[in-house]
């Protein structure tokens, strides 16, 4: 029997007619299973423990019912096949899944100087990025086009701080830096191709910061980032992978992982956790 979770609280208005649509699928036909918002979900280890008849579990969701459901899982060994299908706002890991889910994905982890631990499976960052998140929440309607809205607010609201950067264990500095990301996937945003060389099969995280430019070149170069072309305006746009990730800001900002925001942050920390899920893409 396959298991069908929704997340009814999606950010996405058309969830609801994605769920309903895969429902008459199944129904049509005639394939057994069961639907479940994952809402009502106290324990789903617990849950999947006690319920042996299910060998497919179809998780419909966009980032941040993902990022619910490793938080939920992270320390869980399935036996059963995960599924994902798009069913949120952005789906900016579902980008990167498709074509990569041959092989195991790797979980990650952020820690916060509030002492907040959390994870994440797509990407984290801080500055423009976290006040996108917020900006986005506010929205009543989401999607591609209310990221780039979104974005460009930010760009132009956002005063620069300076940053001090510690990957692997060498520090970098920046002035004036306007965001710094730390990704897993190759996408944020909606659809924004922050990471080109973003791998979810290994443990390394890619760190891209937005720095020195004037706002006019960084709305340029924002409108490049949809082709993965940013990194290379070197002067303005840092990039480099690394395992282990120390970000830090010298007032409090707004941080986001996998799209859920967190609040008067000055220093994250992300690495792998070193373990893994299979998610499987569904068609």
């Amino acid at each position: 029997m396959d298991l069908i979770l929704y997340n009814p609280l999606s950010k996405n208005s058309k969830s609801n007619v994605q769920t309903h649509k895969l429902v008459r699928q199944y129904k049509t036909n005639k394939i057994p299973f069961r639907l479940k918002s994952i809402l009502k979900i106290d324990d789903i280890k617990e849950y999947l423990d006690n319920k042996k008849e299910i060998d497919k579990v179809i998780l419909l969701g966009g980032d941040g019912t993902i990022n619910r459901f490793i938080n939920d899982t992270v320390n869980y060994t399935f036996s059963q096949d995960i599924y994902l299908k798009k069913n949120g706002s952005g789906n900016d890991y579902m980008r990167s899944l498709k074509g990569s889910d041959i092989e195991p994905q790797y979980i990650m982890e952020s820690t916060y100087d509030t002492g907040f631990k959390t994870h994440f499976i797509n990407g984290t960052g801080m500055g423009v990025d976290g006040y996108v998140g917020y900006l986005v929440d506010q929205n009543i309607k989401k999607g591609i086009f209310g990221y780039f809205k979104s974005t460009i607010k930010a760009l132009l609201k956002y005063i620069p701080e300076p940053l001090t950067l510690t990957i692997d264990g060498e520090v970098y500095k920046f002035e004036k830096t306007y965001l710094v990301t730390m990704n897993n996937g190759r996408y944020f945003g909606g659809g924004m191709k922050i990471a080109p060389p973003g791998n979810i099969n290994d443990e390394y995280l890619d760190v891209v910061v937005a720095h020195s430019a004037s706002r006019l070149t960084l709305i340029f170069i924002f409108l490049t980032i949809y082709l993965g072309k940013h990194i290379k305006f070197k002067k303005y746009v840092f990039h480099k992978r690394g395992k282990h990730i120390k970000a830090e800001y010298t007032t409090p900002q707004i941080t986001q992982a996998d799209g859920e925001n967190y609040y008067d942050i000055t220093t994250i920390e992300a690495k792998s956790t070193g373990k893994q899920i299979h998610f499987k893409y569904y068609e």
